[in-house]
């Protein structure tokens, strides 16, 4: 009896306990399903990186930036709003956001104002265009350099004296060359708007078939930049062995008949010769520039067709159809110095020619529009003028150092390094000379050159 009244009477008592027991896990938060207990066991690794979070919150505790969505800006809204920096709703004849704020809108007068052309609107036209392809453009700076080296390459059968010792020119020094002549050329200089077209177009086609034209295009620019930078002995070479290519092949090609087939690229490198600095006391870049009135001479039926024509018609000036006898109008100091009178003429008196064209030149402005006229002077030259230069006649050399003089007025690239340092050498040669007319004569050269006389130092 005591068994079963105490199993009946334990029972409840376990209900008891285990109602409070589970009243207790309940709490704690686990649960009780029949009579099992269900445990709930804390995920170590979930604290681990919980805690780890906490802390990594704790140490990043300054505020996070975040960068803006890519967004297109408005460039054409009233200035009011970009003042405010807010969004113009563009509304005409005024914004919405002026209008609400109380202010008068200036958007129509913003669209009507001109756009500045400035580096911003550059960009903004760039920014348009179709993008450049890297790889294009790398092949078409080598495709260049090749068409450069395969035209000074077009001379067949030419003894190279300096094959062996003169390196080959890099594809790149020739492209940078001819670069920086385009730019020289292009720049706002004393070429007319006809002569930068024949130098820009014709005469670079040309020069693509025509070695002696390429070296000579490429002998001016490396004497731009030998002056630009002239401790670089790589650009002295290069230099020299352009110019020396240029006057080889130039000399060979005067020895074949000249017609409408080679008389462009002979004209364009005798013009081009008279920026190669070689010895000043040897006058051969007078004589190279005499030259061109023999090709003129030669080419004559053919000139209405070459790609000259224009510059020159531009140089052809009454100046020079002048043949009056006498001294009437020439320099008076000159033609005293010369033994001009009134009945001398240009076949008793080798100055008289001259004389006659170089002195109306004297009284013009050195402006673009006379550039061609003061430079056909030398082109214009007798042989019997310049057999006495040759000669180092005194008044001969007086009357080209006017001319010098006259041309040191025009800073040009191409030409006053020449003239200036001739200028210079004509006073340097002339200051010893015993005639006082003329040293009084030489002064004007040395005005214009810098040059200092003796006589004036003293």
């Amino acid at each position: 009896m005591a068994c079963p009244f105490g199993s009946t009477v334990s029972p409840p008592t376990r209900v008891c306990q285990a109602g409070e027991q589970t009243q207790e896990l309940t709490v704690s938060g686990n649960r009780v399903i029949g009579t099992q207990v269900v445990f709930r066991v804390t995920n170590a690794r979930g604290q681990q990186r919980n805690t780890s979070s906490q802390q990594g919150g704790i140490e990043s505790a300054e505020p996070t930036f975040h960068s803006r969505r890519p967004h297109q800006k408005s460039r054409t809204g009233c200035s009011n709003c970009k003042k405010r920096r807010i969004k113009c709703d563009e509304t005409k004849p005024g914004c919405r956001k002026c209008g609400a704020y109380g202010i008068s809108c200036d958007y129509l007068a913003v669209q009507s104002r001109p756009k500045p052309r400035n580096v911003f609107s550059f960009a903004d036209k760039c920014s348009q265009s179709p993008k450049i392809d890297n790889a294009a453009f790398s092949f078409a700076l080598t495709e260049l350099a090749d068409k450069i080296d395969s035209a000074l390459r077009l001379a067949p059968n030419i003894e190279d004296d300096l094959k062996t010792i003169a390196p080959k020119p890099a594809n790149r020094d020739s492209v940078e060359a001819l670069h920086h002549f385009l730019v020289l050329s292009s720049e706002d200089n004393a070429l007319s708007a006809a002569g930068k077209d024949v130098i820009n177009g014709a005469m670079l086609r040309i020069a693509f078939q025509i070695p002696y034209l390429m070296h000579a295009i490429l002998g001016a620019a490396t004497s731009s930049h030998r002056r630009l930078m002239p401790w670089k002995s790589s650009i002295k070479i290069a230099e020299s062995y352009h110019w020396h290519r240029a006057i080889v092949l130039y000399q060979k090609e005067l020895s074949t008949p000249i017609g409408v087939h080679n008389m462009d690229g002979l004209m364009s490198t005798c013009m081009l010769m008279g920026l190669f600095s070689s010895d000043s006391k040897a006058l051969n870049w007078l004589l190279l520039q005499s030259g061109l009135r023999h090709l003129l001479k030669f080419t004559s039926p053919y000139l209405p067709h070459s790609i000259w024509f224009d510059v020159f018609m531009e140089s052809n000036d009454p100046i020079f159809e002048n043949r009056q006898a006498g001294a009437e109008g020439i320099h008076p100091g000159l033609a005293e110095l010369c033994e001009i009178d009134e009945t001398t003429t240009e076949e008793t008196n080798p100055y008289h020619w001259p004389l006659r064209m170089l002195s109306p030149l004297l009284e013009l402005e050195p402006p673009r529009a006379n550039f061609m006229k003061l430079t056909a002077f030398m082109g214009r030259l007798l042989p019997d003028y310049t057999s006495l230069l040759e000669k180092k006649d005194p008044r001969a050399v007086l009357i080209l150092g006017y001319w010098l003089a006259k041309k040191c007025q025009e800073n040009h690239w191409w030409m006053h390094p020449r003239v200036h340092a001739e200028c210079t050498a004509v006073c340097m040669f002339l200051e010893n000379c015993p005639d006082p007319r003329i040293l009084k004569l030489l002064e004007y050269p040395a005005e214009h050159c810098g040059y200092l006389l003796k006589h004036v130092r003293e």
